[in-house]
C-alpha cells in the first residue's frame, strides 16, 4: 500500500510540473504572462521564445514523461543495475526542474515567489523519487514475511 500512494504522489507532482511548464512555456511565447522583454537584459536570450522551448519541451516534457513512466511502467522495472526506471526518470524531472530554477535565478534574480515554489517542488520531485525507489527495492515477500531486496 505504501508504494501505492507514493506513485500516485509522484504522478500527481509531475504532472503538476509538466504542466504549469507546459502553461508556463506556452504563456511566454503568446504573451498573456506579460513579463517585460526587459526582464531578460543581461541574458543570452533577445526575447523568450528560446527560454520558452527549453521551459515546455526539456522541464516540461521530462517531468511529463516521468510521470507517464510513473503511472504505466511495469513495476519494478530497473535500469543501471537496481535503479528503478520510474524513480529514476522523477529524479532526472526534479533535477531539470531545479537546475531551471537555479539557472533562472542566477540569470534574471529572484523576482517572484513562483520561482522558489517551482524549486520545492523539483526537490519534492526527488524526494519522492527516492521514497519510490526505497518502497520498490524493499518490497515484503508475503509467503516468507521477510524483505526481499528486487533487483
Amino acid at each position: 500500500m505504501r508504494e501505492r500512494n507514493i506513485r500516485i504522489a509522484v504522478v500527481v507532482v509531475d504532472l503538476f510540473a509538466a504542466v504549469n511548464a507546459i502553461v508556463g512555456a506556452i504563456g511566454l511565447v503568446v504573451g498573456y504572462m506579460a513579463i517585460p522583454r526587459s526582464t531578460l537584459s543581461g541574458t543570452p536570450f533577445a526575447d523568450f521564445t528560446v527560454p520558452a522551448l527549453l521551459l515546455g519541451i526539456v522541464v516540461g516534457g521530462s517531468a511529463l514523461a516521468a510521470a507517464a513512466i510513473a503511472a504505466f511502467s511495469p513495476r519494478g522495472s530497473a535500469l543501471f543495475g537496481r535503479w528503478k526506471i520510474d524513480a529514476l526518470a522523477t529524479a532526472i524531472a526534479g533535477c531539470i526542474m531545479v537546475g531551471w530554477m537555479a539557472i533562472e535565478v542566477a540569470l534574471i534574480g529572484l523576482a517572484i515567489w513562483v520561482q522558489a515554489a517551482f524549486f520545492v517542488v523539483g526537490l519534492l520531485m526527488i524526494v519522492l523519487a527516492a521514497l519510490l525507489q526505497g518502497a520498490e527495492s524493499h518490497q515484503v515477500d508475503t509467503h516468507s514475511g521477510r524483505h526481499a531486496h528486487a533487483a
